[in-house]
């Protein structure tokens, strides 16, 4: 049998099955909600004009701007705009679709559902919490007022609102959802050894939507105004929730990725035209970190907060990002500099721009951060041994840059040679030699090994 094209198998199996708006590969484009007529309203990637519509199902962004526009644009080239490989698109488009590509041993490609695929509990908690944003629409419009975002800006985010743990439940069981189910995606927060008993900390949030590796979301809420307390925190997080996959990650644009620890940051980098992720702490985890490098990430910057705490965060991002071979570099915001929420707020985008141009490359990092251990007194001997232990994880881009920084910067000893030099030391000290052995490789993690040879004269 004559394998089908990947061309003819998209049109045919494919697009039919997306809704891509819903999916979330056109947020770019600043979707409204669907419209009477079925459509929705977007902006058109040809003229940047909002009076784009696409229909879910269908693989054309219309522009019906006749006079000065009239183009249309498909679904593959916004992807492909976006930065996704032509594998990356079509292993997407049918993951979303439920089905196979065709291939040498299925010519026709393998279809898993054709049935209409029943309401999952992510699609519920979506539905439930854009009914409640509706049914309540103060408390975005209180968040819009304190963080100062426009109109498009918050249609775009598409955020929920969560009112009570009982009307959430309430409204996800008419769509068939069971309490246990909303109890382990943590849709619903519960007593541990109560399950009758409901917490309150997601009440009266705003809410949104993080991905989550099995396919459903996962909340996260801001209070609408405020900075909260220590007994109602300005943020929470559903308790199930696993930051594996990068908020905002898949909302793709040309340039590095830029990674900061906050939701409405992430959104604040993405307005402001650049290609922004949440990562949700102060660090990019082990998990996140093989993510990326497995959707093709190769470059990657952290903007991290100019103290002791954002430095760390700073030092563990490099250790998880440059051992997956991503080019790792970290911004610093310096005391008293705004966070880019702030900065998007006072329309100081060109600010942010040439934060992310002098990024500092990893290797340039490290070295700094050594020279600055050992510039104190007494030079902090962990810190720059810590430093040391990351520099062979670097990837060879970063590994240059500490090798002339390190050198500028007298800092750049070997380990080998520092190993040598401490064993020396031991054995001048008395201590034993397999003793001094196993000293050095506790210490520095290299392993020497003494041989015999006899030579011959």
């Amino acid at each position: 049998m004559q394998r089908q094209s990947i061309t003819e198998f998209l049109h045919e199996k494919v697009y039919p099955e997306i809704d891509a708006v819903a999916e979330g590969l056109l947020d770019h484009l600043k979707p409204t909600k669907l419209q009477t007529s079925g459509s929705y309203r977007l902006v058109c990637p040809a003229c940047n004009k909002h009076e784009a519509f696409h229909l879910p199902g269908s693989h054309l962004i219309h522009c019906p701007r006749k006079n000065k526009c009239g183009k249309q644009t498909s679904l593959w080239d916004v992807m492909e705009a976006s930065g996704y490989s032509r594998k990356e698109i079509v292993e997407r488009l049918c993951q979303l679709a439920r089905v196979e590509p065709p291939s040498s041993s299925n010519p026709e490609g393998v279809v898993h559902n054709n049935a209409p695929a029943a309401l999952t509990p992510g699609r519920a908690i979506i539905q439930v919490t854009q009914l409640l944003a509706r049914k309540y629409p103060k408390l975005l419009q209180d968040l819009q007022s304190d963080r100062g975002f426009s109109d498009d800006q918050m249609a775009t985010m598409r955020l929920g609102a969560y009112t009570t743990a009982e009307e959430v439940m309430s409204l996800l069981e008419e769509r068939g959802i069971s309490k246990d189910v909303a109890i382990a995606k943590g849709y619903v927060l519960v007593e541990e050894h109560d399950h009758s008993k409901y917490r309150r900390a997601m009440n009266n949030r705003v809410i949104g939507y993080w991905p989550h590796p099995d396919g459903d979301v996962r909340l996260w809420g801001r209070l609408p105004a405020g900075k909260g307390d220590q007994w109602n925190k300005k943020y929470r997080f559903a308790d199930s929730l696993k930051k594996d996959v990068p908020y905002l990650f898949s909302m793709r644009k040309p340039g590095p990725l830029i990674a900061v620890e906050g939701t409405f940051d992430g959104w604040s980098i993405q307005f402001m035209g650049f290609w922004g992720t949440a990562i949700g702490q102060s660090s990019v985890n082990a998990a996140q970190a093989a993510h990326l490098a497995s959707e093709g990430v190769t470059e990657l910057a952290h903007m991290v907060d100019g103290d002791a705490a954002g430095y760390d965060g700073g030092l563990t991002t490099i250790r998880n990002c440059e051992s997956a071979g991503i080019v790792t570099s970290i911004i610093p915001l310096g005391e008293g500099m705004d966070d880019p929420d702030a900065l998007r707020k006072a329309g100081k985008t060109a600010v942010f721009a040439s934060l992310i141009d002098n990024r500092m490359n990893a290797g340039q990092f490290l070295a700094r951060m050594c020279h600055a251990y050992s510039m104190e007194s007494p030079p902090n001997v962990a810190g720059i041994r810590k430093i040391h232990a990351l520099v062979p994880l670097l990837s060879p881009v970063s590994a240059k840059h500490w090798l002339d920084w390190s050198l500028t910067l007298g800092v750049g000893i070997s380990q080998d040679t520092a190993a040598v030099r401490l064993l020396n030391t031991f054995i001048n000290g008395g201590v034993e030699v397999a003793e001094a052995l196993d000293l050095v490789l506790k210490r520095t993690g290299i392993r020497i090994t003494l041989t015999q040879e006899t030579i011959h004269g």
